[in-house]
């Protein structure tokens, strides 16, 4: 046991506010203050949180694999050419070319002028795989700095 902050007693103390400040006092001079109380299960509930958040798979959006398809079809059913569509969402023509053939995927801004002027879905949500750990072969020449930080 330690002794009370105001008169000194061995005794069980309390956290008290006494004049703006949290002591530890005895029970007898507890009175001249108010006691607080710890709660020890807001803790708990901060470590249940915590743990409740950790184990919630995590959401990332991602182009569609099969944008090009959906930009083309989508594209002939409003009976478009690429140079119509492209002075449309104010993009060169190449570009929609590019996205056409699937050799450039667009970015998440560019997607979205898409699916809003197409009335397609080029974006998706899917569950992260940032708790998967990949196994880096150190002996191939494609490992990159990025490879190493993630393991």
């Amino acid at each position: 046991m330690a002794g009370c902050d105001m008169c000194g007693k061995e005794r069980e103390l309390v956290d008290a506010i006494v004049e703006g400040a949290v002591v530890q006092v005895c029970l007898d001079c507890s009175k001249h203050g108010s006691v607080v109380a710890i709660n020890q299960p807001v803790v708990d509930k901060k470590i249940e949180f915590q743990k409740e958040l950790e184990s919630k798979p995590e959401y990332v959006d991602v182009i569609v694999e099969d944008f090009y398809k959906k930009i083309k079809g989508a594209r002939e059913r409003k009976s478009l050419n690429q140079e119509d569509l492209a002075q449309a969402l104010a993009e060169k023509e190449s570009v929609i070319h590019q996205l056409e053939t699937g050799k450039l995927k667009p970015s998440f801004r560019l997607a979205k002028k898409l699916a809003v002027f197409l009335n397609i879905d080029l974006i998706e949500s899917v569950e992260s795989n940032k708790n998967i750990k990949k196994d880096v072969n150190l002996k191939s020449e494609s490992v990159t700095i990025g490879d190493l930080l993630k393991k």
